[in-house]
C-alpha cells in the first residue's frame, strides 16, 4: 500500500522574503559599525587626554616650583618671561620660559648654562600676566591683585600663566584640547 502525503513541498524564500532579511542585516550590521567606530574614537580621544593632562602637569609642576621660588622676575612679554630662579642649594641663574607660536613648543632656557628643555609640545597659546602684591588698605578687596603696570619689576608679586594644547588624532577626525591657568605667588622675592 503506497500512502501519499498530501501537504506543501519544501520551498526557498520568496523574493521579498529575501529583501527583508537583507535589509534587516545591512541595519543590524550598520549599527554595529556605528557604535564600533564611536568606540574607537571615543577611546583614542580619551587616550589623548591622558598624554594631554600628564604633559600639562608635569610641565605646571615645574613652572610653579620655579616660579614660587624665584627671587626677581626679570623680563617679561606676554608669551616669555625671565626670572632669577633659585635652587634648594641656593644657587641662582636666569631661566627663561617663552614660547615660540611657530614651533609650538613651551621652552625652557637656562640662561647660565646656556641649556634649553621643551616643556609642552603641541601648544596652541601660552600667555604670561604680572600682578602686583595686594595693596595694604584692600582698596580692591580679598584676594585681588591689581595688574603690574608700573615699574613691575620691582612690583610684581603674582603671575598668572595660561597655556592651550591640543593633540589631532590620526584618523584626523577628533581635536583633543586641554587647557590649563594658574596664578602663581613668588614667595622668595627680592627687591631692590
Amino acid at each position: 500500500m503506497y500512502i501519499r502525503l498530501v501537504g506543501r513541498a519544501k520551498q526557498g524564500w520568496t523574493l521579498v522574503e529575501m529583501m527583508v532579511a537583507v535589509c534587516l542585516f545591512t541595519l543590524g550590521s550598520a549599527s554595529l559599525m556605528g557604535l564600533y567606530v564611536f568606540t574607537v574614537k571615543t577611546m583614542a580621544s580619551m587616550y589623548s587626554y591622558c598624554v594631554l593632562d600628564q604633559s600639562n602637569r608635569q610641565a605646571m609642576d615645574l613652572l610653579t616650583r620655579e616660579i614660587r621660588q624665584a627671587k626677581k622676575v626679570l623680563a617679561y612679554t606676554t608669551n616669555s618671561i625671565t626670572i632669577l630662579a633659585a635652587d634648594d642649594t641656593g644657587t641662582t641663574s636666569n631661566v627663561r620660559y617663552s614660547f615660540n607660536a611657530g614651533t609650538k613648543k613651551l621652552v625652557r632656557q637656562n640662561l647660565s648654562d646656556g641649556t634649553a628643555k621643551p616643556l609642552l609640545d603641541n601648544c596652541n597659546l601660552l600667555q604670561f600676566q604680572l600682578f602686583t602684591r595686594c595693596p595694604s588698605n584692600a582698596v580692591y578687596g580679598f584676594g585681588s591683585f591689581p595688574v603690574a603696570i608700573n615699574n613691575w619689576s620691582n612690583t610684581v608679586k603674582v603671575l598668572q600663566l595660561t597655556w592651550k594644547t591640543s593633540i589631532l588624532q590620526a584618523s584626523g577626525i577628533a581635536n583633543s584640547e586641554n587647557v590649563q591657568t594658574a596664578r602663581i605667588v613668588i614667595r622668595k622675592q627680592q627687591t631692590s
